[in-house]
C-alpha cells in the first residue's frame, strides 16, 4: 500500500515489523518481567469499527520500515482531508487481511466481531419481542413499575 503525502511516497507494510510496532505500545505483563504484545487483537476490532485514530496509528506505525517516515501528524492531516474516509478504512482492512503477519487473527477478529454483532442483534429483537408481549397483556415493563 502507498500513502502519498504533501507529493511524497511512503510505503506502508503490515508485517512483522509492524505487529512488533504496536505491540511496543500494547501489552499486557504479568508479575514477571515478560510483556505479551496484544496491539493487534486490541486495536484490530477499533479499525473495524471505523476509529479514524485507530486508522492514523495503523497508518503510521505501517511506515515502520521507511528510511524517512511521515509523522503521525501529517498523517493525522492526510486522514483529515481524505476524500473517502470509507475506502481508506477498507484498503487498510484488506492490506491486514492479505498480510501473512496479521491474516490469521484479523480473520479471527472479524468473526468474533460479527458473531458479537449477531447476538446482540439477537438480544434485541428478544427484547422488543417481550415489551411487545407485556404491552399486548396490559403488563407494564419492569422499568415503568414503581
Amino acid at each position: 500500500m502507498i500513502l502519498k503525502i504533501k507529493d511524497k511516497e511512503y510505503r506502508v507494510k503490515f508485517g512483522v515489523g509492524f505487529v512488533r510496532e504496536l505491540d511496543k505500545k500494547y501489552y499486557v505483563q504479568g508479575n514477571t518481567s515478560v510483556k505479551y504484545g496484544l496491539g493487534v487483537e486490541t486495536q484490530v476490532p477499533n479499525l473495524l469499527t471505523g476509529d479514524p485514530v485507530a486508522l492514523a496509528e495503523f497508518l503510521y506505525l505501517g511506515t515502520y520500515a521507511e528510511e524517512k517516515r511521515p509523522s503521525q501528524a501529517e498523517v493525522d492531516a492526510y486522514i483529515d482531508e481524505a476524500e473517502g474516509m470509507e475506502t481508506l478504512f477498507d484498503e487498510v482492512i484488506e492490506e491486514l487481511r492479505r498480510s501473512n503477519a496479521t491474516r490469521v487473527k484479523v480473520g479471527e477478529l472479524e468473526r468474533n466481531l460479527k458473531e458479537q454483532e449477531e447476538l446482540e442483534k439477537a438480544r434485541k429483537k428478544a427484547e422488543k419481542a417481550k415489551l411487545e408481549e407485556q404491552t399486548a397483556r396490559g403488563t407494564p415493563p419492569k422499568s415503568m413499575k414503581k
